[in-house]
């Protein structure tokens, strides 16, 4: 289809628009906005007198300002966190192809929007004032947990600027995803490789360690595209796995969940953990299998135990 082709559908697809729902033009966001604060919660016992006599019987209650939290195993003076759920943690992320001077070249006349909408996806949004004026009108992608980018790169073609350049995907860097080990099923005993299945990439985007303690998950940042069709996979509520602006990914991983230790470094001690005291990883394991199936819940149909499905390697 010619551009100005395209544009006639536009036209008319605008002008029906109008009459339609706000929600229904994709610039519905809730009342999160983008987080604000901390990107973690603590594991809150306060009102919950079975679990305060369950895990004070290990001495993993800790007093903070009055309020009861659940003891990280491995950081025993530390509260055990978890990632927000991912309508809470989420960014204004660009569309595939966005080059370095997007804001410059954006002239927020809609047609990238209009073609990922025409296209079935809905992965692009359009900012509101919700978003700031520096976002308004520009193409937003921060609803991965149920619209993410498939990289079919159809938004590239319409963009009458260039501000998002028709680039291969295997050159699409949108941002990072990043996996809570804590919250991750594969990280707590439990055998699912929904992420990588999901990927468009394939499995080289991923990093696995088997053991018994399930199949460690990790994200190669530098196979990451960012697309967030990992995020939409994920069987925990509010998904485990995130995808973050190459900054913040940067400032997470430097300083993970504010332990005062870095990503890689929190997950080494995870895996040392498991391999010289298996006591202190059980009540790990057990007190995250409480948090994911009691409190966060998740979705056994998105459960992905191989990696066949799915995944669609490029060549």
């Amino acid at each position: 289809m010619k551009r100005r082709e395209f544009l006639k559908l536009v036209i008319a697809g605008f002008a029906a628009g109008l009459a339609m729902p706000v929600a229904r033009l994709g610039v519905e966001i809730g009342d999160s906005g983008v987080p604000e604060g901390s990107y973690y919660v603590v594991f809150d016992i306060t009102n919950d007198k079975e679990r305060l006599q369950y895990y004070s019987s290990f001495d993993l209650v800790i007093d903070i300002d009055g309020r009861k939290c659940v003891a990280n195993p491995l950081l025993p003076d530390r509260c055990i966190t978890y990632t927000k759920p991912a309508w809470e943690d989420r960014f204004p992320i660009r569309p595939p192809g966005a080059t370095p001077d997007f804001n410059e070249r954006c002239i927020r006349c809609g047609l990238c929007y209009f073609a990922c909408n025409l296209a079935g996806y809905d992965a692009i949004r359009l900012g509101t004032l919700n978003d700031g004026f520096r976002l308004l009108g520009t193409p937003i992608v921060d609803r991965m947990w149920q619209y993410p980018c498939t990289l079919c790169m159809e938004c590239t073609k319409y963009c009458p600027t260039g501000a998002l350049a028709e680039v291969d995907k295997s050159r699409v860097k949108m941002g990072v995803a990043m996996i809570d080990p804590d919250l991750c099923w594969a990280w707590n005993s439990g055998d699912c490789k929904s992420c990588a299945s999901a990927c468009p990439i394939g499995a080289e985007v991923f990093e696995f360690t088997f053991n018994e303690w399930g199949v460690h998950t990790r994200v190669r940042p530098d196979k990451c595209k960012g697309c967030g069709l990992c995020v939409a996979a994920c069987p925990i509520v509010g998904a485990a796995i995130h995808v973050l602006p190459l900054d913040e990914f940067e400032r997470r991983r430097r300083n993970y969940k504010n332990t005062g230790m870095s990503y890689d470094d929190y997950l080494k001690l995870i895996l040392e953990t498991e391999y010289k005291d298996p006591m202190k990883a059980t009540l790990r394991v057990n007190i995250n299998t409480d948090y994911i199936q009691n409190i966060r819940g998740f979705v056994k149909e998105k459960v992905k135990t191989t990696l066949e499905t799915g995944v669609q390697k490029e060549g």
